[in-house]
C-alpha cells in the first residue's frame, strides 16, 4: 500500500466525535464543582486518568497500563470570601485558589488593598494577620508568586490578586491562574476584575479602609503522593524504534483547549490508526502525562513534572529509540485565529512546515505556522532535553488566548469547532504515519548552526573569530550529513546506528547549548551575559550623565533584577536562589539552565537614594567591576562553546564516514 493509500484509509477512520466524547468528559471532571481543578493526585485527577487507562483498553492500544511518578498532590474543592456591603446585604464571591496549603472554615479577617503589592504600596498599612487584595500587574514583575511571600514578610495573612483590567482582554467574570512558586503555607486567591471592583469601592468606603470578610476554603496539598502516567502502544515490526504521542489529562479549571482535547486528539489518532489497521514499522507509544500544570511545592520549575519522570526515571531507554515526540498540547479544536500553531526544533522546522501543506481540510485563513524552537511550557520540554526532536501544538499567540488559558472560561461552551478538530487530527496523523515510514531522523542541524550564528553580536564575534570559522565548518558538515542520511542507500542495521548517533548528536547540542533567562525564554549561553552587558554599558553610560532613573531601569532589566526595584531584599533574594540552587528535586528540568544571576539589589537601593548632584564615584565603580566581571563569564562560556563545536564537529565528521 502506497503512503498516500495509507493516510486515506487513515482519514476515512477518523472519527471526531468520539475524540470531543473523550475531551468532553475530561473537561467536566474536577474537584471543585464550580470551577472543574483536575490537580496532580486529587480524586479527580486520579479518576480522570483511570477513565482514559479504560479508553486505552477499549480502543485496542496494546501493554495498556499505569506508571507511576512522585508528585506533591493537591486538591482544591471550593473556596469563597463572604462580607456586608454598607447596606448590610450579605455578599458571596468565589474566589480561585493558588495551589496553597490553606483550610478554613469560616475564618473572619479583616480585608486591606496594597495596590500593586511592591514593597512601597505597604508603607503605613497595618496588614499583619490581615488578606490583602493586590492588583496583579505583570508587566511590572507582579506574579502572583513574589506578590504572596512579600505579603507574608510584611505580615499579612494572606492574598488575593485581582486581574489588571489593561493587562489582557478578559470578561469581567472570569476567573485566571497563573503559576505559583512561593511556599505553599501562604494562602493565596486570586478573584474576578468585576468581584474586585466591588471589594475595592467597599474599602473605600469604609472609616479605615478596611473591610471584614469571612473566607471558607478547602485547598489540600500533600507532599510526595503518586500520580500516574497513563501508556498504551500500537506495536511496530521494529521493537527497538518508537514514535513517542503525548498529552496531559490534569487541568486547571475545566480545561478544555488547553488540556482535555489535546487527550481528546491523542485517543482520536489511536484510534483511526487501529480503525484504518495502520501496520507501523515503529512503535507507536501513546502517553497520557498527569501533573503537568502543577506537582512540585516550592519550585521554580514545578510543572511538566510527570513528563520529567517519565523519560528521565520511568524510560530513560526511550531517548535513543524515539524519532519524534509530538506533544498534543492543546487548541486542536478552536478556529478562532488565523493560523494553528506549532512549534518544533530548529531541525525539524522545514520539514513539518513542507508537510503541514499537504493536509487536506485546513480551515485557518494562513494554515499552520511553525516556529522553533520548542519552549519550557510543555511536557515535551524534558524529552527534548533527554535527546528527542519534539513537535507541539502550541497555543495560539493572540489575545484570545488569554480569555481561555487557565482561566474559567476554558471550557467547551465557549468556542468548539469541529472543522479545526478534524484538520488536527489529519494533521497529527500524517506526521505519526510519514515519520513512521521514514528510516533517518530527518534532522537539518544547519538551521540549529545558523540560529547560533544569528545570537552573536559583533564584539562577541570579534573577540572570538575562531567561533565564525567553527560555525561555517558545522553549517556546512550539518548539510551534507543532511544529504547523507536522507539520500544514501544505507542497510538497515545501518539506519538503525545512524539514528542513535544522531540522538547523540542532538543531545549534545542540547545539552551544550540550551539555557533559560529569567522569563523562561530559550537562549544559547552566551546570549544571558551578552544581554546583561548591553544593559549594564548603557546603565554606565547614563549614571556618568546622572539621569540615574534611567540608569536604574537599564539595571532592572539584568536578569531578575527586577524584582531587587519592586520588592524587599529577602523577597527578591529567595526567588534568586530557587531559580539556581535548590536541590535536585525542585530544580527538576530546569537544573543549570539558568546561567547569569547577578544580583543588584544593593546597588540599585543606592541609586534610589541618591540624587543627581550626589556622589556616584562608588555606583559608578562598581558597575565598571560588573562589566569586567561579566565580559570574564562570557569569555569562559564562549571558550566552552567552542569546545563543544569542536566536539560535535568530530561527531558529524564521524557520521558521514558510517
Amino acid at each position: 500500500m502506497t503512503y498516500q493509500e495509507e493516510l486515506n484509509h487513515f482519514y476515512d477512520a477518523i472519527n471526531v466525535d468520539y475524540a470531543t466524547y473523550v475531551a468532553g468528559t475530561l473537561s467536566q471532571s474536577g474537584s471543585n464543582e464550580t470551577l472543574g481543578f483536575r490537580t496532580a493526585g486529587s480524586p479527580s485527577e486520579k479518576s480522570s486518568g483511570q477513565f482514559l487507562y479504560h479508553q486505552f483498553q477499549k480502543i485496542g492500544l496494546s501493554d495498556v497500563r499505569k506508571e507511576e511518578i512522585t508528585i506533591d498532590s493537591w486538591e482544591f474543592k471550593t473556596s469563597t470570601l463572604h462580607y456586608l456591603d454598607r447596606k448590610k446585604r450579605l455578599h458571596q464571591l468565589t474566589l480561585c485558589a493558588y495551589a496553597t496549603h490553606c483550610i478554613e472554615e469560616n475564618l473572619t479577617l479583616d480585608l486591606v488593598y496594597v495596590g500593586k503589592g511592591t514593597k512601597n504600596e505597604y508603607k503605613n498599612i497595618d496588614v499583619k494577620n490581615k488578606l490583602v487584595l493586590v492588583d496583579l500587574d505583570t508587566y511590572i514583575g507582579c506574579q502572583i508568586g513574589i506578590c504572596a511571600l512579600q505579603a507574608r514578610q510584611k505580615g499579612a495573612y494572606g492574598i488575593i490578586a485581582a486581574p489588571m483590567r489593561d493587562d489582557q482582554q478578559l470578561p469581567a467574570d472570569a476567573l485566571t491562574y497563573e503559576n505559583f512558586n512561593a511556599p505553599v503555607d501562604i494562602p493565596a486567591f486570586a478573584v474576578s476584575l468585576q468581584d474586585a471592583c466591588m471589594l475595592k469601592k467597599q474599602l473605600s468606603n469604609s472609616k479605615n479602609q478596611t473591610l471584614p470578610v469571612v473566607l471558607n476554603c478547602y485547598s489540600h496539598i500533600l507532599k510526595d503522593q503518586p500520580s500516574y502516567n497513563i501508556i498504551g502502544e500500537i506495536p511496530g515490526k521494529n521493537q527497538h524504534e518508537r514514535i513517542l504521542i503525548m498529552s496531559h489529562y490534569d487541568g486547571l479549571f475545566y480545561n478544555f483547549h488547553s488540556g482535555a482535547c489535546g487527550c481528546g486528539l491523542l485517543l482520536g489518532l489511536a484510534r483511526a490508526l487501529i480503525k484504518s489497521h495502520y501496520v507501523p514499522d515503529k512503535t507507536l507509544v501513546f502517553i497520557a502525562h498527569g501533573a503537568k500544570e502543577w506537582g512540585l511545592s516550592e519550585s521554580s520549575f514545578n510543572w511538566s513534572i510527570g513528563g520529567y519522570q517519565q523519560i528521565t526515571k520511568n524510560h530513560p531507554e526511550w531517548a535513543k529509540e524515539a524519532m519524534v515526540a509530538i506533544n498534543l498540547e492543546g487548541f486542536v479544536a478552536y478556529d478562532d485565529f488565523q493560523s494553528h500553531h506549532i512549534k518544533t526544533t530548529e531541525g525539524y522546522q522545514d520539514f513539518i512546515r513542507s508537510i503541514s501543506k499537504l493536509v487536506p481540510g485546513c480551515p485557518y485563513p494562513d494554515g499552520c505556522v511553525i516556529d522553533a524552537p520548542t519552549t519550557i511550557v510543555s511536557d515535551d520540554f524534558s524529552y527534548s532535553q533527554s535527546g528527542i526532536p519534539t513537535i507541539i501544538s502550541y497555543r495560539p499567540t493572540h489575545e484570545q488566548d488569554f480569555i481561555l488559558r487557565q482561566t474559567s472560561y476554558d471550557e467547551i461552551t465557549h468556542h468548539f469547532s469541529y472543522p479545526a478538530f478534524e484538520y488536527c487530527h489529519k494533521l497529527y496523523g500524517t506526521f505519526i504515519i510519514l515519520f513512521d515510514q521514514m528510516k533517518i531522523m530527518p534532522l537539518k542541524f544547519e538551521k540549529f548552526f545558523e540560529a547560533f550564528e544569528e545570537s552573536l553580536d559583533f564584539q562577541s564575534y570579534h573577540s572570538h573569530k575562531e567561533l565564525y570559522f567553527l560555525l561555517q565548518m558545522s553549517k556546512h558538515l550539518a548539510r551534507h550529513l543532511y544529504t547523507f542520511t536522507q539520500f544514501a542507500p544505507l542497510s538497515p542495521r545501518k539506519s538503525h546506528l545512524m539514528n542513535i548517533q544522531l540522538h547523540e548528536l542532538y543531545l549534545k547540542i542540547q545539552q551544550s547549548f540550551v539555557r533559560l533567562t529569567w522569563d523562561g525564554t530559550t537562549i544559547f549561553p552566551h546570549e544571558a551575559y551578552q544581554k546583561n552587558m548591553v544593559h549594564l554599558k548603557e546603565a554606565l553610560r547614563l549614571l556618568k550623565q546622572e539621569k540615574l532613573k534611567s540608569a536604574v531601569e537599564q539595571l532592572c532589566r539584568v536578569d531578575l533584577n527586577l524584582y531587587a526595584f519592586y520588592y524587599d531584599q529577602d523577597t527578591y533574594e529567595y526567588f534568586l536562589k530557587q531559580s539556581t540552587s535548590q536541590d535536585d528535586k525542585h530544580m527538576t528540568w530546569g537544573k543549570n539552565l539558568i546561567v547569569s544571576q547577578i544580583n543588584l539589589y544593593e546597588l540599585i537601593d543606592s541609586l534610589l537614594h541618591k540624587h543627581a548632584n550626589d556622589d556616584l564615584c562608588h555606583e559608578i565603580s562598581q558597575l565598571k567591576s560588573l562589566l569586567a566581571y561579566e565580559k570574564i563569564q562570557e569569555d569562559q562560556v564562549m571558550v566552552e562553546e567552542i569546545r563543544n563545536l569542536k566536539q560535535i564537529i568530530r561527531k558529524m565528521r564521524r557520521l558521514l564516514t558510517l
